[in-house]
């Protein structure tokens, strides 16, 4: 019986081991992915009706498409001041039939109604305090004054005007929806209005054109700029005169390392400038690598004095946790294993140095962990990246693992300062083009960067043309950090949706609506670097995928002979033809028919890059082949896994069986004996 017992145990020992494997592979970590719905009920007053209606409190802006107010500017005024208000004439044209005239400050007479700019007429400006770039509006019955503490914010409250009052939408570079109404009546008013967000990025290739940037009142890119060469590179940042991944920026291998090589991270005993490829770091415990730096940084300065962040931060290498050496290692490890033991202390004394400047570092890879027993300088300004991070599920509620602990990280940095900017990814880099149902998270991370007083948030998404809901995306995340989290982001997708898609937008709503419910019912992460593998039985399932091609078909035959339309739904049919050619189980012929399709519509549209780092040219070439090969094996581990256990389970069995029919004839051969 020893035998017997002996021999079950180790099947069963098998068993729940083999079985544990399969399990692990089907598990998710507890993620909880939040819900959205995008409903056309938010969009019943999108021509603003209600702007013809008349009231003792309101004053009449135009009537029968007649206007008496004249624009008055000051007699300085910035090119992208005028802009707005050229755009704001040519909008209150569209929206009403009435001309409205546009003088400066020395043509206006007094007499008559005015729409007074910035400082036009002796309007003062607000007080600055507190203000940052936002604006005080006064609306009385024959003045409307608009003005700033700053140009700047003169023209986001030009902006705002034509938006929050009159129900315009800046949609995309080129596109504007405007409603159209012959008597508009406003309310009288005085409201002052500040960004929920004191910086505000959208890091997107669509955001940079055309100074969509100014319309969308973001104040992180650069919109004054008159060159037309200038990459998103160089327009994005505004107000930074150094922004990240730049310590050879202020000290060179190539001016130091052949003399001075204890300047540079130590990895393994030896003093390194590159590791596995990429550029390594310096060793900032060396006094004279400050004393270089500062002068470097001190003539940066010089040379760009109106810039207020100037940043120095560690190379992007995730194979090198820092400089390595004996001073550097012990300092990393009091301050509790990270970085940060010898980085802040670094950043605390340049502060000292600048105490007119703000002096930022990254939050990144092995200085991503806030250090223990250290605290920041109050110019210090620390620019936390959202790793792991999770677009499923909210920072605020942090309901899966990934969420929790960047939650955490946020919490524990705020600790040390109160000067955070949130580097935070918006999109799926590894497939650019892939559906990514994200918008339910954003307004609570919203509310999570402001419980914790986050001065600023930079959205990475995609310096490539044309991601999926590109413009949709940079939209609504740059009215979130100007409104705040309590704008409800279902209703300004929908009014969006319809604005932009027309008679298309029912499908395209429900399109979206499919896409966030089918995310939420699987209760996946949402990564930034997924593949199909992550969301096969879930919105990306060969199923779901079948029905997001009907919603979009009916989409484009919704709006058949507006070539315009056309084209707009094609942008997410593209999509939609992107996950169909990915999805492994695609009957061949009809993946090289969604192919053919897609290149045709890439083509059109301008594509050119698939993720962050291949184009699509390769994408066509091996690209594809490669992850339909490599998702293939990663869908069959579960049934392979499976069938080793079974296999296992039956060779096991069968060891067991002939192990109890030797001992039985064993015994019955003792006992016959």
């Amino acid at each position: 019986m020893k035998h017997v017992r002996m021999s079950v145990a180790f099947f069963l020992v098998w068993i729940i081991l083999l079985t544990n494997s399969v399990t692990a592979y089907a598990q998710d970590d507890g993620t909880v992915a939040e819900s959205i719905t995008f409903s056309e009920e938010y969009t019943a007053d999108l021509e603003m009706s209600r702007l013809a209606e008349a009231g003792e409190d309101k004053i009449a802006l135009a009537v029968g498409g007649k206007t008496d107010f004249t624009v008055v500017l000051p007699d300085r005024y910035s090119e992208t001041l005028l802009e707005a208000v050229e755009t704001f004439q040519s909008v209150f044209y569209e929206m009403t039939g009435a001309r409205i005239s546009v003088i400066s400050d020395k043509e206006a007479d007094g007499v008559g109604s005015y729409i007074c700019i910035d400082t036009a007429m002796g309007t003062k400006r607000p007080d600055e305090t507190g203000l940052s770039d936002g604006y005080r509006t006064v609306v009385t019955d024959d003045l409307i004054s608009i003005c700033g503490a700053t140009q700047a914010a003169t023209r986001n409250g030009v902006y705002a005007f034509m938006e929050d009052v009159l129900g315009c939408m800046f949609l995309t570079p080129d596109d504007t929806y405007v409603p159209h109404q012959k008597t508009v009546w406003i309310d009288k008013s005085d409201t002052t209005v500040t960004p929920a967000t004191q910086w505000r990025d959208v890091y997107a290739y669509e955001t940079v054109q055309n100074k969509w940037a100014a319309k969308l009142r973001l104040n992180g890119i650069d919109v004054e700029s008159e060159n037309p060469d200038l990459t998103i590179e160089e327009l994005q940042y505004e107000g930074w005169g150094t922004w990240c991944h730049n310590c050879y920026d202020y000290l060179s291998p190539d001016d130091y390392f052949e003399e001075h090589p204890e300047y540079f991270s130590e990895k393994d005993g030896v003093r390194v400038t590159t590791y596995e490829g990429r550029d390594a770091y310096l060793c900032l415990s060396n006094p004279e690598v400050f004393e270089i730096v500062k002068n470097s940084l001190a003539e940066k300065i010089r040379q760009n004095p109106e810039e207020l962040y100037w940043d120095f931060s560690g190379s992007d290498n995730p194979a090198l946790a820092g400089c390595e050496c004996e001073k550097c290692k012990a300092a990393d490890e009091a301050a509790g294993g990270t970085g940060m033991g010898t980085l802040l202390p670094f950043l605390n004394k340049l502060a000292k140095a600048f105490p007119d400047k703000y002096i930022s570092t990254l939050a990144y890879l092995h200085t991503l962990k806030a250090p223990e027993n250290l605290k920041a300088e109050p110019n210090v300004v620390i620019k936390l990246c959202s790793m792991p991070g999770d677009q499923a599920s909210s920072y605020l509620n942090g309901t899966n693992m990934n969420a929790k602990e960047f939650q955490q990280q946020v919490e524990e940095w705020s600790k040390i300062t109160d000067k955070i900017v949130v580097w935070d990814y918006v999109v799926n880099f590894a497939h650019l083009l892939m559906p990514f149902p994200n918008f339910a998270v954003q307004a609570k991370n919203q509310k999570f960067y402001e419980d914790n007083h986050i001065v600023g948030v930079f959205h990475q998404a995609s310096r490539e043309k044309g991601g999926e809901f590109a413009c949709l995306r940079a939209y609504v995340l740059s009215r979130l950090m100007w409104e705040g989290s309590n704008m409800n982001v279902a209703e300004c997708v929908s009014r969006y949706v319809v604005a932009y898609y027309g008679d298309a937008a029912p499908y395209i709503l429900e399109y979206m609506n499919l896409c966030a419910s089918e995310l939420c019912r699987s209760g996946n992460a949402l990564g930034l670097y997924d593949g199909m593998t992550a969301h096969w039985k879930g919105y990306l399932s060969e199923e779901s995928i079948r029905k997001y091609q009907d919603l979009t078909a009916q989409a484009k035959s919704a709006v058949s002979g507006d070539s315009e339309m056309e084209s707009r739904v094609e942008e997410i049919e593209l999509s939609v033809l992107y996950a169909e050619i990915l999805q492994p189980r695609t009957d061949e012929k009809e993946r090289e028919d969604a192919l053919t399709d897609f290149n045709a519509l890439c083509e059109k549209h301008g594509i050119t890059m698939v993720c962050e780092w291949d184009s699509l040219e390769n994408f066509n070439k091996i690209g594809l082949k490669n992850t339909l090969s490599s998702d293939r094996k990663e869908l069959m581990q579960p049934y392979v896994t499976g069938l080793i256990v079974a296999i296992v389970a039956v060779a096991v069995l069968v060891i067991v069986i002939i192990t109890v029919v030797f001992i039985v004839k064993k015994k019955r051969q003792v006992h016959l004996s």
